[in-house]
């Protein structure tokens, strides 16, 4: 079943109109995403757990990506997508007050156009506790901020994003806890 995403303006108002969500991005409209990033301390790092991607994915297939979600279904809230994301995306029930509410940012991509709720959530399970059954996730591990930016800087086509984005996004988790 395809999903209905709502269509947003450039500002990130509900313009009441919705569009499947293969639409959505082939003609680069406006929309809204949730973004949660698992994190741990370990001494004096932050450890943020990433994931390979699945190959059938239509954006960034087969690429180690830093964070989980996805799209905000027509007619939800963030707090839902957020929820249902991480259920399907990790097989876990959180609680919304577990979470670190992070700024919003907007993404102007040439065809994905994005308004981005990004959230923290300090992950203290282990990785065995988590279950991928919804064919998104190859595979998960731990790695340093450190060790995430050395591969970055010395195989960028394997990820997502970039050193850039990730520098912002560990600063900012730095600077809420």
């Amino acid at each position: 079943m395809e999903e209905y995403l709502d269509i947003v303006d450039e500002n990130g108002n509900l313009t009441g109109e919705k569009e499947l969500r293969r639409v959505v991005h082939a003609k680069g409209l406006w929309h809204w995403v949730v973004h949660i990033y698992f994190f741990r301390t370990k001494g004096d790092f932050i450890e943020i757990l990433v994931h390979l991607r699945s190959k059938f994915k239509d954006l960034d297939p087969n690429k180690w990506d830093t964070r989980f979600g996805g799209h905000v279904d027509s007619k939800k809230s963030i707090e839902e997508a957020i929820i249902k994301e991480i259920k399907e995306e990790t097989g876990l029930s959180i609680n919304l007050k577990d979470l670190l509410k992070g700024k919003a940012e907007k993404y102007d991509g040439e065809k994905n156009k994005e308004f981005i709720s990004v959230y923290y959530y300090n992950f203290l399970g282990n990785k065995e506790e988590l279950s991928f059954d919804d064919g998104e996730v190859q595979e998960v591990k731990w790695m340093n901020e450190n060790e995430i930016i050395d591969s970055m800087k010395n195989n960028p086509k394997i990820w997502t994003m970039g050193n850039d984005d990730l520098m912002k996004i560990i600063r900012e988790l730095k600077s809420l806890l």
